[in-house]
């Protein structure tokens, strides 16, 4: 019988693929899965088997519950600076990925173009498939530590660019765009009447001086309105399996990413928003406790690296990624990823998964065990210059 057309163009994860393989693989250090080693706070956890006793498991409002959305707004303003209502500009959604897809679907027609800076987080270009566009890719360089630049990304833009999608810190790459490179991507948004669809997932997962949140676009002049914010509790929460997220957008886009959500979805678990109300509003301490301990584990990957004749380091400003250049080894990264894990049982995902401008890179996670982290660095190193 036929499948749809549509289904068959939207790509599989790379990631999956090699967790695929990872699982059915012996003894297998893996550093290919982006998730905390840690679990939700036992505040958190308690909160939602509260409200499980509690009997609080009906339906919610399609947009999240009002107390929900309150305290993603209170959060939003204390960590971000930046002011939504929770009445008309907040929306709870299961987790960054649907967020993702609901902030596509609202902006983008069929043959509307979205710009991609690449190497990307693999739904990108998968939900807008999903949802009739194009994605464009724009190159991000390497001798740029993956930073956005706007005169790449106006090169892209054509009388069907409906949106550009932004990411930091970076899956694969941990860049953080700074302010002033937010100013100039705002300032031909503006000029170009481009959506700016902003994936903040990592945005507590810097490694500044002070420990402050990642800059949003959104806080640029004249973005607010522009600007749709898709974040998630999975990361800085350690609540990857919980599902819960929120988008922060103008009330005339909420309105119809509630429609899209009523239509795949009765409502958002009540229990995770439960949990998630009190971990945006209880204890940060796990939050800076977390991020501390990544800063450690990504000192592990910069020394372990350190003086490769054939590795080179994207240094990574935040998130918990490393991306590694294996192009010196003079195999491709497909190559590299497949027979490190055949041979010496390390599990990393190759950078073509993150499109074709990763083609050469690795990506690794450094957010599991640290004792694994070391070893499996070891083992790479090994064999990337034994070839």
């Amino acid at each position: 019988m036929p499948i749809s057309s549509t289904v068959k163009a939207v790509p599989r994860s790379g990631i999956r693929d090699v967790f695929d393989r990872a699982l059915n693989t012996d003894d297998v250090i893996s550093l290919c899965v982006g998730e905390p080693n840690h679990t939700a706070a036992p505040h958190v956890v308690e909160a939602a088997v509260a409200a499980a006793r509690d009997g609080k498991t009906k339906y919610s409002d399609i947009n999240g519950l009002p107390e929900f959305r309150k305290v993603a707004a209170d959060y939003s303003r204390r960590v971000k600076k930046l002011d939504y209502d929770p009445r008309t500009e907040v929306q709870a959604v299961d987790g960054g990925t649907i967020g993702l897809f609901l902030a596509i679907g609202t902006v983008v027609a069929p043959g509307d173009e979205v710009i991609i800076p690449s190497p990307y987080f693999t739904s990108y270009p998968a939900a807008v498939v999903m949802c009739g566009g194009k994605p464009v890719p724009v190159a991000l360089k390497p001798e740029h530590g993956m930073h956005l630049n706007a005169a790449d990304i106006e090169a892209a833009v054509t009388d069907r660019t409906r949106a550009i999608v932004i990411n930091s810190p970076g899956n694969p790459s941990g860049a953080v765009t700074t302010a002033e490179e937010l100013a100039d991507i705002a300032r031909l948004c503006i000029e170009h009447n481009i959506w700016a669809i902003s994936d903040e997932v990592y945005h507590a997962i810097v490694y500044n001086a002070a420990g402050e949140a990642a800059p949003s676009i959104a806080a640029a002049p004249g973005m607010k309105d522009r600007t749709i914010i898709v974040d998630s509790l999975s990361k800085t929460y350690a609540m990857t399996g919980w599902r819960i997220g929120y988008l922060l957008a103008p009330a005339q886009v909420i309105e119809q990413t509630g429609k899209i959500a009523e239509n795949l979805h009765s409502s958002v678990n009540s229990l995770s928003q439960y949990a998630g109300i009190a971990a945006m509003s209880g204890p940060q301490d796990m939050v800076e406790r977390m991020r501390q301990e990544y800063l450690v584990k990504r000192q592990i990957v910069v020394d372990e690296l350190a003086g490769s004749p054939v590795l080179r380091l994207v240094e990574p400003e935040g998130a918990f990624y490393a991306f590694v250049d294996v192009r010196g080894t003079g195999m491709d990264s497909g190559d590299f990823s497949n027979r490190l894990l055949d041979e010496c049982r390390v599990a990393v995902v190759p950078g073509e998964a993150f499109g074709k401008e990763g083609r050469g890179f690795v990506r690794l996670s450094y957010a599991g065990d640290a004792d694994e982290l070391r070893e499996g660095l070891r083992r790479i190193r090994t064999f990337a210059e034994r070839q």
